[in-house]
C-alpha cells in the first residue's frame, strides 16, 4: 500500500488538518522535478559553435552552469523550506498537547476517577500515533525528494532536524502513559484493563478542571 494511502486510511479523522500534507509535498515534488527535466531538455538542445569561437562557448557553458547550479540550489531551498513549514505546523500541535497532557497528568496524581486516567491514557496514545505516523510521512518525502535528484540532502535534514525531534517528543510522551498506568495500578489495579475499555469521555475532563480553577 502507498504511504499516502496508509496515511488517509490511519490517521484521526479529527487531527486531519493538522497532520503532514504528504499529497501536497509530493505534488510539489513532481513539479520540481518536471522544471529539471525541462531545464535539462533544453540545455542539451544547445548549439554547438564551431572552434573559432570557444572563447564564446565557454563562457557560455560556465553561464549555463552557474545559473544551473543556482536552479537546484532554489529547488531544494523550496521544498526543504515547504517540509519546514510542515514540520512546524505538526510540532505545534504536539506541543499545546503535551502541555495539556502535563497539567493533566499532574491533576491525575491526586485524581481518583478511573474514566479520568483512561480518558487521558487514550488522549497519550492517540498523540503518540499520531507523532509517529508523521514521522514516517516526514522520512518517506525526504526519501523520495532524495531519489528523485539523486542526492542526499533529504535524508541529512531527516537526521538532523526531524528524527530527533521528535523521538524526543515520543519520549515525553512515553513517561506520560507510564506514569499514568502506574496511577491506575494503584489506586484501581491491573492497567491491561485500560485496553478493553471502550468508553472515551474526552470532555468530562475538560468540565472538571474547569470547575477546579
Amino acid at each position: 500500500m502507498k504511504f499516502g494511502k496508509y496515511l488517509r486510511n490511519n490517521m484521526i479523522s479529527r487531527y486531519e488538518e493538522i497532520y503532514i500534507d504528504y499529497k501536497g509535498l509530493k505534488k510539489l515534488l513532481m513539479d520540481l522535478g518536471a522544471i529539471e527535466e525541462e531545464r535539462k531538455s533544453k540545455q542539451t538542445k544547445q548549439p554547438h559553435g564551431n572552434n573559432n569561437n570557444n572563447n564564446n562557448n565557454n563562457n557560455k557553458n560556465y553561464i549555463l552552469q552557474f545559473q544551473a547550479s543556482q536552479q537546484v540550489s532554489d529547488r531544494n531551498s523550496k521544498f526543504l523550506l515547504s517540509v519546514w513549514n510542515q514540520f512546524q505546523k505538526v510540532d505545534r500541535f504536539i506541543q499545546d498537547n503535551e502541555k495539556d497532557l502535563s497539567s493533566k497528568s499532574n491533576y491525575m496524581e491526586s485524581s481518583k476517577d478511573a474514566q479520568l486516567i483512561i480518558s487521558c491514557i487514550k488522549e497519550i496514545e492517540e498523540l503518540q500515533n499520531f507523532v509517529q505516523l508523521n514521522l514516517d510521512g516526514f522520512r518517506k518525502i525526504l526519501k523520495k525528494f532524495d531519489k528523485k535528484f539523486t542526492i542526499t540532502i533529504g535524508h541529512e535534514y531527516f537526521k538532523n532536524m526531524i528524527y530527533s525531534h521528535f523521538q524526543a517528543k515520543i519520549s515525553v510522551l512515553n513517561y506520560y502513559n507510564t506514569k499514568l498506568s502506574n496511577i491506575y495500578s494503584l489506586f484501581f489495579g491491573d492497567p491491561e484493563e485500560l485496553k478493553n475499555s471502550e468508553r472515551s469521555e474526552s470532555g468530562v475532563f475538560s468540565f472538571c478542571m474547569d470547575e477546579q480553577e
